[in-house]
């Protein structure tokens, strides 16, 4: 529970909400009250702002894409929808297997270390088309 009040919709000469926040966002450190931000599962408390709203919507459809092709990669098949070849490679992002086809050597920014660091990591397509709002 935050003690702060909700600094939505504050910027260059503008005030914010100013109601009490019930928590930060998980993305942006921004506190925000019941009305501009959305308390979700597993503690993915995300305020209203646009860029914290995409990787909400982001990560449930993620959650969703992962529940459905992971069912390919229990009878040894490439997580891609309707490929039937056999999987050979993990990605390093979702960590489905796929088939050669299916999955590419890619440039990844890597957080793990400070500074981030680019280094080469096998990627599916799926996670590629997500880095942007990622990184």
């Amino acid at each position: 529970m935050s003690t702060q009040t909700c600094g939505f919709g504050s910027g260059f000469m503008r005030r914010g909400c100013r109601r009490l926040a019930i928590t930060d966002c998980v993305y942006c450190g921004r506190p925000f009250c019941d009305e501009h931000g959305e308390r979700a599962e597993d503690y993915m408390d995300v305020c209203a702002g646009k860029r914290c709203s995409e990787k909400l919507r982001d990560v449930r459809a993620h959650a969703e894409w992962r529940r459905r092709v992971s069912e390919a990669n229990r009878v040894s098949v490439c997580a891609v929808e309707n490929c039937v070849e056999r999987m050979r490679h993990q990605c390093s992002r979702c960590r489905l297997l796929f088939c050669p086809d299916h999955i590419r050597e890619r440039e990844i920014a890597d957080h793990s270390v400070q500074p981030p660091a680019k280094v080469l990591a096998v990627v599916c397509a799926h996670c590629q088309e997500r880095r942007k709002l990622w990184d």
